[in-house]
């Protein structure tokens, strides 16, 4: 099991009150407050809120939908393999309406009417980032992108 894999799970098994709830159906939600106990030299942007969905896609092709803010606030996706190589990647001022639904697949044959990421590998990771101006704003924030989801699908 590789790291990431391994500190996924632990996030996922993991409660931790003052961290709120971290792993949600199938999507992991970072709380800035609990990010300083990371054992890592390299530390997430606080000015960030990280929202992270880990994908399979031995389950089948994944159907993304996220809230897109209406401000001017800095919102982003980002599509990566097993490696970490960025496969897609998209920001709010590329995207008109309140909601960016796209899917995650490798199959290029694919026909659908939605933005598609096609993946290099079969396993990955979605990272979602949106910009706090400061942590009072974190609990409304927090609320916003929890209406992320995700969901498996076999065929469009």
């Amino acid at each position: 099991m590789s790291k990431l894999d391994k500190d996924l799970e632990r996030a996922r098994i993991e409660y931790r009150p003052e961290c709120g709830e971290r792993w949600v159906e199938g999507v992991v939600y970072s709380n800035p407050a609990c990010l300083s106990d990371v054992v890592s030299s390299r530390k997430p942007n606080p000015d960030f809120i990280y929202t992270l969905i880990p994908y399979d896609l031995k389950e089948g092709n994944l159907r993304v939908s996220a809230p897109v803010p209406s401000d001017d606030r800095y919102w982003s996706i980002h599509a990566h393999n097993r490696n970490t190589d960025a496969f897609y990647k998209i920001t709010n001022t590329e995207i008109d309406g309140d909601r960016f639904e796209f899917l995650v697949t490798r199959d290029r044959n694919l026909k659908t009417k939605l933005p598609v990421a096609y993946a290099s590998s079969t396993k990955g990771i979605i990272l979602f980032r949106l910009t706090m101006k400061n942590f009072s704003e974190y609990a409304v924030l927090d609320e916003f992108r929890r209406s992320t989801n995700r969901k498996y699908v076999e065929n469009l």
